[in-house]
């Protein structure tokens, strides 16, 4: 009767224990999820979607020939899909700030360094791998963007009316013989007219409203114009290629397409120096896709798109490793100065009146 007492006992031990074990499994099973929602868990169990890691938003006040010379190549090469929001840059830099520590955005994909340096904190440092492929003075030294093209005031005459005439700068258009044969557009109206006065007024003396001897070059340019300002910066270099004047103030943009075109134009840079003005591109702070993005900058800045900018598109590119059309002069070989971009930002207006004062006080 007692073997029977302590075999019973032994079996309902047996049975206990077998049941605390099961317990404490059950108890064990949930340690390994999550303990809230926000806590995430192990990456072999929750991968990152495929989805998010194949997407890139770029907001671009870049024209439309050069987004649609870039993206579809950049999709094809990477697998990357791309949203493209295009607008002005000062509305697209301003959406972004508005949007905060959770931007849409990935990539800003041109505008001027000047208007990013008013947004600053909505961009994140990154300097391209393709940096020191760069023209010297076009790599990254401010961190928050990279120069990707550039454009140039140019002076541009026609072949079949220059005669004896040389032009090599800005001095050479004061000649008595070229009054009323040059073609402006309104520098108060037109940004690559302005560009111009800024240019001469950096070549003799500096770009200041102050300074006597720019503004009197300019004073005698004006006079040499004789009045004549063309509607706009199209209507000025077309005066110029169709004959009806010698020689024009214009961008290098236009100048090159006209040459590419065969229009019978000869392309002067000015020997006192011109301005080479750059278009930016840059990684905005917090985005989802910061490492499409950087991939994005470099495909931009790589000799591929470079050329395609350079032989294509009529733009000038920031690398000198590229094949330049022969009508195209590389950067390195033509003579430029600085131009004092935040002095044209904290003093556009009054530039601007300073010219309708001189313009009125010529005649």
């Amino acid at each position: 009767m007692k073997t029977m007492k302590k075999a019973i006992v032994l079996l309902l031990m047996l049975a206990m224990a077998l049941s605390l074990a099961a317990c404490g499994s059950q108890s064990a099973a949930p340690a390994a999820e999550p303990q809230s929602p926000g806590e995430a868990a192990p990456a072999d169990e929750n991968p990152a979607p495929v989805e998010e890691e194949k997407i890139l938003v770029v907001y671009s006040p870049a024209t439309d020939a050069q987004v649609n010379a870039v993206v579809p190549l950049f999709e094809e090469r990477y697998g990357i899909k791309v949203e493209v929001i295009t607008g002005g840059t000062g509305e697209l830099l301003a959406r972004i700030d508005a949007e905060g520590d959770a931007p849409y955005c990935d990539v800003v994909f041109g505008g001027g360094e000047s208007s990013y340096a008013e947004y600053r904190h909505v961009f994140q440092d990154y300097v391209s791998s393709e940096d020191a492929n760069l023209i010297e003075s076009c790599r990254n030294t401010l961190g928050y963007c990279t120069n990707y093209n550039l454009d140039c005031a140019i002076l541009m005459y026609n072949n079949d009316l220059i005669g004896d005439l040389e032009i090599n700068g800005y001095m050479d258009l004061l000649q008595p013989e070229l009054k009323g044969r040059i073609s402006s557009a309104d520098p108060t109206a037109s940004s690559s007219a302005m560009m111009h006065i800024e240019t001469i007024l950096t070549d003799f003396g500096g770009l200041t409203l102050e300074n006597e001897e720019g503004w009197d070059i300019v004073s005698q340019l004006i006079y040499n114009l004789d009045g004549k300002l063309a509607s706009g910066s199209s209507a000025a270099w077309k005066a110029v290629a169709d004959g009806e004047m010698t020689v024009v103030l214009t961008y290098e943009e236009a100048g090159i397409s006209l040459a590419r075109d065969g229009a019978n134009v000869t392309i002067v840079y000015p020997e006192e120096g011109t301005v080479l003005t750059p278009s930016t591109i840059g990684l905005v702070n917090n985005c989802k896709h910061p490492e499409n993005g950087k991939l994005f900058i470099d495909f931009v800045l790589s000799q591929e798109i470079q050329n395609i900018f350079c032989n294509e598109l009529d733009v000038r590119p920031v690398r000198d490793d590229v094949n330049y059309p022969d009508y195209f002069r590389p950067a390195s070989n033509i003579k430029t100065v600085p131009l004092d971009q935040q002095y044209v930002n904290e003093h556009k207006a009054e530039i601007v009146d300073k010219f309708t004062e001189v313009y009125q006080s010529t005649f």
